[in-house]
């Protein structure tokens, strides 16, 4: 019996399993390009957005939204972990307004990695879908390399990783803000018990360069 495993395959799964989604079979993301082809048409090129991060900013474990103008057309969208001292898995649902924004591509990077002795022993692992549109489902845990019956999990001590990469086409440029559905959100440490979050919003309005 695979001990670590198990803890981090329902870790990640969480989130998944209460929409009734499956969890990835294997591998070290889920992402893929999404949406229509072809850019939105804008009224205007002049005006470009501006971000306002709001919360995801604790000393202790937070997860933050920033973001940053690509072009005329497009938003780039980050979603990182911070500051935890002990993670081993972390889910929650992502929330964007369809009518203003389309999801053009996702990524999701391997969660949690983090910097202390025992890294090298597990592989991080995540996932990244949107269903149904407007929703995106986000779910990270650590795999031992080495399972054994007799070992007992162990978090990561995280500093700073990106854990989604969002590409949007804009719209409309109309205010709106990406957030996290706070029922669906699952932080937890290397003893499977839930660390205090901070997670935070993106508030994404628009005005003259």
């Amino acid at each position: 019996m695979q001990v670590q495993n198990v803890v981090a395959a329902a870790a990640l799964a969480l989130a998944l399993v209460a929409c009734g989604e499956d969890p990835p079979a294997q591998g070290s993301a889920d992402a893929g390009a999404v949406g229509q082809n072809g850019d939105a048409q804008l009224n205007s090129a002049a005006d470009t957005p501006v971000f306002l991060a709001v919360g995801g900013t604790a000393t202790t474990g937070a997860v933050a939204i920033s973001g940053s103008w690509t072009d005329t057309q497009r938003v780039h969208i980050e979603v990182a972990i911070n500051d935890f001292a002990d993670l081993f898995g972390i889910a929650g649902h992502l929330h964007y307004d369809p009518a203003v924004l389309q999801l053009a591509s996702l990524q999701a990077n391997g969660v949690p990695l983090g910097a202390d002795n025992n890294t090298t022993d597990y592989l991080p692992r995540a996932v990244a879908k949107e269903s149904p549109t407007g929703r995106i489902l986000l779910g990270g845990a650590r795999f031992s390399k080495l399972p054994s019956p007799f070992d007992t999990p162990t978090g990561a001590k995280v500093s700073h990783e990106v854990w989604l990469i969002l590409e949007f086409t804009v719209l409309q440029k109309t205010a709106t803000t990406l957030d996290f559905d706070p029922n669906s959100l699952v932080a937890r440490n290397g003893a499977y018990t839930d660390v205090p979050t901070d997670w935070g919003r993106l508030q994404i309005s628009w005005g003259q360069p």
